[in-house]
């Protein structure tokens, strides 16, 4: 046992919370969960955890994960990785409101402050480009996928999107690289209500799910957050941002110019669910891509930005 202090177990289950990683509900003194990794190397892991322990000295929502009674935090078990963490207080919620909407934004604001005291160089960094043939292809081999598969309204939206997007990106107009040009530094890059928890007055009580860590700029997170989190609605997009900038302000140059583009870019090329359902078999990343058409990031913004503008929320 390398958590003793746990106390006895009484039962584990797999959970299904991830679309990559695996993790496992232990049953304790205490409900704890144990993560176990997939993607990151060893090195990373434990970079990852020592920015998760840092941080939670400061901001109380952050759940760093457990010691070991060796005073380590992670452990070896059949050649793969795992970390145990405490369950984080609060409750998990799937459809924000605005006043946890502009909660979730205050506490990413905090985050990024902190974030940036830390080095991200064992971390990625995203260069936004793509080949177009190469990706054209890419969908063609998941459209042939997705008409073997059972019918369904997950194969149909799947289908319909799928060739939406490639639609939209064998356009001569579509563009196919962007290059940054705002100040890069370590964010979150997975931050969306399934890994946030609210207490009863609405703040953000729990942060869990670092294996996105990354360098990119501040506001390629925040309109990535939009974006997973409120599907680009103009009223807790502006919510998300407002509760953002009343701790952090940003330039219209960096959410406009760079980090809506910067997103765009990634978002018009985004095909990893499609991939890991239709050619991986990884049903978890069903919940990825919602059951409505694809629209280019520029005709998502516009209806946010639009709202910005009358509201002022850029600072």
């Amino acid at each position: 046992m390398h958590w003793p202090y746990i106390g006895q177990c009484s039962s584990i289950e797999e959970i299904e919370c991830g679309a990559v990683n695996v993790t496992y509900k232990v049953h304790a003194r205490h409900t704890y969960f144990l993560r176990g990794y997939q993607t990151l190397t060893d090195a990373q892991i434990l970079q990852s955890h020592q920015i998760q322990r840092s941080l939670a000295t400061q901001l109380p929502f952050v759940i760093a994960p457990c010691f070991t009674e060796k005073a380590l935090t992670l452990i070896k078990f059949n050649g793969a990785s795992y970390a145990l963490y405490s369950a984080a207080h609060g409750k998990s919620v799937s459809k924000l409101s605005s006043v946890q909407a502009q909660s979730a934004g205050f506490a990413l604001a905090l985050v990024h402050s902190a974030l940036v005291q830390h080095d991200g160089s064992a971390f990625p960094t995203i260069t936004l480009s793509w080949e177009k043939e190469v990706w054209l292809r890419k969908l063609e081999t998941i459209i042939k996928q997705i008409r073997q598969a059972p019918t369904s309204d997950d194969s149909y939206w799947a289908m319909r999107r799928a060739e939406q997007q490639q639609e939209y990106l064998a356009n001569n107009n579509s563009e196919h690289q962007y290059k940054i040009v705002t100040q890069r530094q370590l964010i979150h890059g997975d931050y969306h209500q399934a890994n946030l928890f609210f207490d009863r007055h609405n703040a953000v009580s729990g942060l869990i799910d670092w294996d996105l860590l990354q360098n990119m700029p501040r506001a390629y997170d925040v309109i990535r957050a939009c974006a997973y989190m409120f599907q680009m609605d103009p009223l807790l997009s502006s919510a998300f941002i407002s509760g953002y900038t009343s701790q952090l302000p940003l330039t219209a140059e960096e959410l406009i110019d760079d980090g809506a583009r910067a997103w765009g870019m990634y978002a018009d090329h985004h095909i990893w669910p499609l991939e890991q359902v239709y050619l991986h078999n990884n049903v978890a990343a069903k919940r990825f891509f919602p059951n409505q058409d694809f629209l280019p990031f520029s005709q998502q913004w516009c209806r946010v930005a639009y709202h910005l503008k009358n509201d002022k929320d850029i600072r």
